[in-house]
Order: structure tokens, then sequence, then C-alpha cells
């Protein structure tokens, strides 16, 4: 069997410093790695008559659809299952929850360091640490929840002594939130904060604090974190009027907005750059991740410009599946993605067949 400790150890220096390595060539080793001791990707490669040793591009690895994790064990023969974290996506009791066993924490960790700081922490803050408002649960409160784990790891990396959750058992406390903005607020020299949230809970506590007429302002240079939908809103926001919304009631310009694009089925996320004066709306892949849109009918590489199904290429995703194709629709726009919603179940039906071709 390939040696894992050595593969896992080569993929994080590359996480961390572009320059160690050639992608194509661990991308070759780590699909190899996961043909040899993952039954289902096995299974599929065969399938698809794609012979690990020989393929020349991450392109050439067949993608694995986000909903085979709803019903496929993909953690690899040989590696310790206790030391695996186990994320499930959200849902309802009433649906089938994808699960992804993640046996190597440290590249997970290695993917958020790489690239959250860069993309997401107040420019201003010069290394110091920053003050956190997380408005999603904590990895205490959420021990599943791959995007409390990110959030976790981020506040206790990054995050000042005050840093704080306000989203838990108890819902939101949008009044406990807002002292904590006015705290800031009243400090002589306060320093950028960070605001950690889904699309859901930003606009919920902007809800309240409109019910209540209060506009708040933190401190200049403070950057709002936004991931996710509306699932389950009654109204969905344009993104003009969640941006817009938050500079009424958070004082923070559209151009202190980043946007992130992660799933429990992946290990690395994507962010605008919103910071960097990029397009708000342009995901940006780390230089470990790959990204293209497929047709939906065929799985063929839809050309320039059309709108697909997004596929993500993820070298971290080395305990999983490294190429993932998701149910989300995008197209391609100057080395970014940009989201278009998600797919219906038409379009769907090609993942449902790849789906099947990894348990026959």
């Amino acid at each position: 069997m390939i040696e894992h400790s050595d593969l896992v150890e080569a993929i994080r220096r590359f996480v961390a410093d572009s320059g160690a390595a050639e992608l194509e060539e661990l991308a070759r080793e780590a699909f190899a790695f996961q043909v040899e001791r993952s039954a289902p990707i096995r299974t599929l490669a065969a399938a698809r008559g794609v012979d690990a040793r020989r393929i020349a591009s991450w392109r050439e690895i067949p993608p694995v659809p986000a909903l085979a994790f709803k019903s496929v064990d993909l953690l690899p023969a040989g590696v310790d299952p206790e030391r695996a974290l186990t994320f499930r996506s959200s849902g309802t009791t009433a649906e089938r929850r994808s699960v992804h066993r993640h046996p190597f924490p440290g590249l997970y960790r290695a993917a958020i360091d790489a690239a959250f700081p860069g993309r997401c922490l107040p420019t201003r803050s010069g290394g110091a640490p920053v003050p956190m408002l997380s408005l999603i649960p904590s990895p205490v409160e959420v021990p599943d929840s791959s995007l409390s784990f990110m959030v976790g790891h981020a506040i206790d990396r990054w995050g000042a002594a005050e840093s704080t959750y306000a989203l838990g058992p108890a819902g939101l406390d949008a009044e406990g939130a807002a002292d904590w903005v006015r705290e800031r607020s009243l400090l002589p020299e306060s320093s950028p904060c960070l605001v950690l949230a889904t699309a859901f809970a930003l606009a919920a506590w902007i809800d309240h604090l409109a019910t209540v007429d209060t506009r708040l302002r933190l401190p200049r240079g403070s950057v709002v974190f936004e991931t996710g939908g509306f699932k389950g809103r009654r109204r969905e926001l344009t993104r003009s009027e969640l941006v817009g919304r938050t500079e009424t009631y958070l004082g923070v310009p559209p151009d202190r907005v980043v946007r992130e694009y992660g799933m429990t089925e992946l290990t690395s996320q994507l962010y605008t750059r919103a910071l960097d004066g990029g397009d708000p709306d342009l995901f940006v892949p780390p230089h470990w991740v790959r990204v293209r849109v497929l047709d939906p009918a065929t799985l063929e590489e839809a050309r320039p410009g059309e709108v697909g199904l997004i596929a993500v290429f993820d070298l971290a995703n080395l305990g999983s599946a490294l190429h993932l194709l998701t149910e989300d629709l995008g197209v391609i726009e100057d080395g970014g993605l940009r989201l278009l919603g998600r797919a219906r179940g038409a379009e769907l039906r090609g993942c449902s067949l790849t789906a099947e071709e990894m348990v026959s």
C-alpha cells in the first residue's frame, strides 16, 4: 500500500507553499492512493476506464457526486478511523445528510491557514489578534459541522480574547451581538473586527436591528464574512439587498463583505477577493484547488462562458474524493467562479448515474 503519511505531508507542504511541488504530480499520487485504498473510488475509476498511474491531468480524475456522500463511505482503508473528523451536512431529521469522514485533520487546518487570513482578516489588524463575533455556532455546540470547525479554528488561531459566539442552542442572541459591537465602538482606539455569519443569520440579526430601530457602527476597517444561503427563510434577499442592509445597520460597506463558498464534502474553501478590490461575487480558488463547470447531461466540460454543474478538484480532500461534482450551477469567468444557484432534479441526472457506478 502507498504510505499515506508521506503523501499527506507533501500535500500539506504544497498547500502552505505553492512552490513546494507540482500539482499534477501530487494529483496523480493522491488519486492512486484513493484508488488503492477506497473501493468506491476504485469502482468508479474502473467503470470510466481510468488508470490512476497514467493520468496526465487532474481533469482525468472522475468527479464524485456530492450526493454519494449520503450513501457511500469514502474513508480510505489503512487510516486510523479514530483520528477522523466526522462532518455532516445541514438538514432536517427527515433528510438524508451527507457524511464526510475526514482522516487528516492537519490537512483541514493547513487549508484554513493558507487561505483564510489573506482573504478574510481585516488588513488594518497588522497581524494582531482580531476581535471576532461569530453568528455561526462553535464546534463545541455543533461538533459535526465543517463550517463550525473552520470558524472555531479561525477564532482560536487569529481571534482576540474578546472574540465570542452569538449563536448557540438558544438561537441567535441578537441583543448580545449588538452589545458586543457597542462595546467595540466605545473603545478609544478600537481595532477592526471580523463578523462571521451565514447569510441566513446575518439577515436575521439585521432584521432584529431594523425592528428595534438600531443602527450599529463596527470600527472602521471591519470585515463581514458571509457564507451559505437562505434555506428555511420565508423570503430570500438579493445579494445587493443583503450588503445594502449590512452597510445601513452595521456600518460595513459592500467592499468589506467577503463571501465564502464551501461545503461539507470539501476540505478547502473559495473566497471572493473583496478586500483586494476584486469582483464581490466572483469566488477565486486557492492554488491547490481547481474549478470547472460540466454539462449537466453529458458531464463533459462546458465551453467558456456556458453554465454548468460546478466540479471542484481539491487536493486537500485526500481522505475522501479529490474531484467533487456539486449540485450547484455556475460559470467560469476571469479565473474565478460565479454561482448561479442550485441545480434542478433533471440537471442532476448525471450525478445520480455516477453515484450508482460507485457501488455497482
